[in-house]
């Protein structure tokens, strides 16, 4: 009798699915500015009927009592510990070495929250004979007693991928921000809170650098005072303009130290490019060009790019060799680049030597970038966004986190 109930129960699945199999269109998701992830209400809320249904009959799977169960808020406090922790121990020099300086993301804790999931599943799979048959029918076979009927169908699929490369490779597929664990806890990530919390981090980490270096030599930044750091695109030389000669004379000695201006440069740079910042200081491409010039045939050959001759719309070495001979030789050894690519790069070093060559080293301005600071840390020049820890940037896009890795110091 138990049986008959049972196949009658399935014969009623079955119908279920095969009656709304004619109206189950797969529509395109519409691309929509700054979002990473977004559901289509409707179409779970149609999905979400029918998995009311057919729960009734299958009960709750795994998937759904993992979701239910996770603690997603200790997820994000332990990144919050561990950017905390690194901020604390930033260290006294410029630098944002993923090594010395890790940054734990909103994308890591959510792809971290789904590799436990699917750690925890497999161990399920992993009782049976045919582990991959196991996982083939509880995701796509409707007569199967442990079916995953209370899931979506692009659950289902991405249920599937996850837990099939977890059972063959230990790990998931990636962060799939439509994974059932999100929806049932309804946490979604959006693109600019993501891109502000990492903006905002390594400001912070920057912040604290300086910090720790001007405090371990003993230079006191005066809470009313205001510097600006400047830095040469070639030698990376920081230069300090303040009131002060004294203590511009200590900043610079102790700035110019190991890389510390190579990458306090990258810094200014980066936080110019960042969307909406529209920075002055790089617009100029001429001047992008010239920098990238220099730095390439300092990286290929070792020579200085305004110490040789300019004429002819090229520079000369001092035997009389066009500098962009050797550049295109060198990239032909350099083992970076892709055979298809190589010819495709020197053709745009050659081109940038070129550019400046034809316009004249000394008319091209150069690319020094620029950056204020106080006691209160780095604030921006010369861009429309000033990325600083509590400005009005900050609290439009942080103030409001449903989750938040973002530490402070």
């Amino acid at each position: 009798m138990t049986d008959i109930i049972r196949l009658k129960q399935q014969e009623a699945v079955l119908r279920l699915l095969f009656q709304n199999a004619h109206k189950d269109v797969e529509k395109p998701l519409h691309a929509q500015k700054n979002v990473v992830a977004k559901r289509d209400c409707l179409t779970i809320s149609s999905e979400a009927m029918e998995i009311q249904k057919t729960a009734q009959i299958y009960g709750q799977s795994e998937n759904i009592k993992f979701d239910q169960n996770v603690d997603i808020a200790s997820y994000f406090e332990a990144a919050r510990e561990a950017n905390q922790k690194t901020l604390e121990n930033a260290g006294d020099e410029i630098t944002r070495s993923g090594q010395k300086c890790p940054y734990v993301s909103s994308g890591e804790v959510c792809y971290q929250i789904l590799t436990d999931k699917y750690s925890k599943l497999i161990e399920e799979a992993k009782k049976h004979d045919d582990p991959e048959l196991y996982i083939e029918r509880k995701y796509y076979d409707p007569t199967c007693p442990w079916f995953t009927s209370d899931l979506t169908r692009e659950e289902r699929s991405i249920g599937y991928r996850n837990e099939m490369s977890m059972l063959k490779r230990g790990k998931v597929v990636g962060a799939n921000m439509l994974d059932s664990v999100f929806r049932i806890n309804s946490l979604t990530l959006d693109y600019d809170e993501i891109n502000a919390s990492q903006i905002s981090y390594y400001r912070q980490l920057c912040d604290a650098q300086l910090n720790f270096i001007f405090s371990k030599n003993k230079i006191q930044v005066g809470e009313a005072s205001q510097y600006i750091f400047r830095v040469d695109p070639y030698s990376y030389h920081i230069s300090v303009d303040c009131e002060d000669a004294a203590i511009k004379e200590k900043m610079e000695s102790v700035l110019n130290q190991g890389e510390n201006g190579k990458h306090l440069w990258q810094q200014i740079k980066w936080f110019s490019e960042q969307d909406g910042a529209h920075g002055t200081q790089i617009s100029n491409k001429l001047s992008v060009h010239k920098t990238w010039a220099y730095r390439e045939v300092y990286r290929y050959t070792g020579y200085q790019l305004h110490e040789l001759k300019e004429e002819n719309g090229t520079y000369y070495t001092e035997d009389g060799t066009d500098i962009k001979t050797v550049i295109r030789e060198e990239v032909w050894k350099d083992p970076i680049f892709p055979y298809e690519a190589k010819e495709d790069y020197s053709q745009a070093v050659c081109g940038w030597i070129q550019e400046v060559a034809e316009w004249g080293w000394k008319n091209v301005p150069d690319m020094v970038l620029s950056i204020g600071y106080s006691s209160a840390g780095l604030h921006d020049l010369g861009q429309d966004i000033s990325f600083d820890y509590g400005s009005e940037w900050y609290k439009q896009y942080l103030d409001n986190y449903q989750y938040s890795v973002l530490a402070t110091y």
